[in-house]
């Protein structure tokens, strides 16, 4: 693709590189009717991938995308993947329940929450970090396997989006004084924020594995990320996407135009196949392209990358580590 940004339908990436995900193993998280994941599903499952694992909270989510695959590609298998990723132990048990699937070619990391009131995980995490970013941290050491066997050229890519410009973790302070504190717009900066951070110091461990490892802003799209957005949020966010607004290092930016599920889904296909971006593993990307530009120095600072990732193992119990 062009090095220059462009919003791009999912089939113009799929027309130039689709070939590559033939006979492939894909995960999808996040799946249903009205997402992003679920036009993903929809849109690859015209590549002849061999399967395509669609995972969501309840089977009923999913069952429309499976409908739209089998009605668009009859040959291609899916297989529904219940998960609940405001919990640890249902994200294990998940994971377990795919023993039988030797090797995931592909990880697209879509799931998320978008500032919902206060809560936490079952595992007393703040919402947003713990589904938006902790969940993926968990997931991807537990998959990791798969993928390694699934060998050079596979891909781990995790769904951010443009709040990464104001995000940053404040990491005695995750939780925001149990919610006394708590902004949601903030929060969900901070997780956003969190998934960049986490695929920069993934891609850096997983230099000699030649995984493809990226994170990606989809742009704006309308969908049911959006379902606590209340009538206020909205008439208060779209008077800032008028507005000039300034980054956590004080640079001016602009919100993204609202975008298609299809224009959303373009650039998660890129980060998974596009070979032209090879050279820059572990890049943000937006709109099909490296955007690495977009992001600021809090993010940039790999000694915060550290911190992130030792802060992540503590809240799971559990070292990820990954042997160079």
């Amino acid at each position: 693709m062009s090095s220059k940004q462009q919003i791009l339908p999912s089939e113009a990436i799929l027309e130039q590189y689709g070939t590559l995900l033939k006979d492939k193993t894909i995960l999808i998280t996040g799946v249903s009717n009205d997402s992003i994941a679920g036009e993903l599903a929809v849109q690859l499952s015209s590549a002849s991938p061999a399967l395509l694992i669609l995972s969501a909270r309840s089977k009923s989510r999913v069952e429309p995308i499976v409908s739209k695959i089998a009605a668009k590609t009859p040959k291609v298998s899916t297989r529904f993947l219940q998960m609940d990723l405001g919990t640890l132990k249902d994200i294990q048990r998940a994971v377990a329940s795919l023993h039988d699937v030797p090797k995931i070619h592909h990880i697209a990391a879509v799931a998320g929450v978008m500032i919902p009131p206060y809560g936490t995980t079952v595992d007393g995490v703040e919402t947003q970090f713990g589904v938006n970013y902790l969940a993926n941290f968990a997931l991807v050491k537990l998959l990791l396997p798969k993928v390694e066997a699934a060998g050079a050229s596979s891909s781990i890519v995790i769904v951010a989006s443009s709040a990464v410009r104001g995000g940053v973790v404040s990491f005695d302070n995750i939780g925001y004084d149990d919610g006394k504190t708590y902004n949601p717009l903030v929060a969900y900066g901070q997780s956003n924020a969190a998934r960049v951070m986490f695929v920069k110091s993934l891609a850096k461990k997983l230099l000699d594995k030649k995984i493809r490892t990226y994170s990606i802003d989809p742009g704006a799209v309308r969908s049911g990320l959006q379902r606590h957005v209340t009538s206020e949020m909205r008439a208060f966010i779209e008077e800032k996407r008028a507005s000039v607004l300034f980054d956590a290092d004080g640079r001016e930016y602009k919100l993204p135009p609202w975008t298609s599920t299809s224009e959303g889904a373009a650039t998660i296909i890129t980060g998974m196949i596009d070979p032209t971006i090879e050279h820059s593993n572990g890049s943000f990307l937006h709109n099909n392209a490296i955007a690495d530009q977009e992001l600021h120095s809090h993010i940039l600072n790999e000694d915060n990358w550290a911190r992130l990732w030792e802060l992540s193992e503590n809240l799971i119990g559990e070292k990820f580590a990954i042997d160079q």
